[in-house]
């Protein structure tokens, strides 16, 4: 069995995800990072996009998140996520209707948006999006 460390993935008002896992891969503002146990301790800033975690069954979980930090130190790994998902917990009707409200205030028409709004809430709902779609 593979080596095993602590991951929690923490939103600002609740726990998304928390176990023992022997990887994941986040979303790294300079591309994807791989962490498995014993990792070197790190600091590294994050983007929107999927968490992939391989839990004790070597079955993938997915979540979704919009921008944070990894942080990897001894026998454990914290994400601290700006909005955190899990794949299982998302709505894809819903993250679609989001998505085209953020397109159409992107192309400048008529929206509860504003454009810095829109462009942030485009990211989430894809990120969200890719999440369900693996999940």
């Amino acid at each position: 069995m593979a080596k095993m460390f602590k991951l929690s993935v923490v939103a600002p008002d609740r726990t998304v995800f928390e176990d023992d896992v022997p990887s994941l891969i986040a979303p790294g503002v300079a591309g994807y990072l791989g962490v498995l146990a014993d990792h070197e301790p790190s600091i590294a800033a994050l983007r929107s996009g999927v968490v992939e975690v391989m839990d004790k069954n070597n079955q993938r979980e997915h979540i979704a998140i919009t921008g944070g930090f990894l942080e990897v130190s001894e026998g454990q790994a914290i994400i601290l996520a700006d909005d955190a998902r899990l794949a299982k917990d998302i709505d894809l009707a819903e993250e679609q209707s989001l998505l085209e409200e953020a397109r159409k205030a992107l192309r400048g028409e008529s929206s509860r948006f504003t454009h810095e709004q829109a462009q942030d809430e485009l990211d989430r709902a894809m990120a969200r999006m890719k999440a369900a779609k693996r999940g």
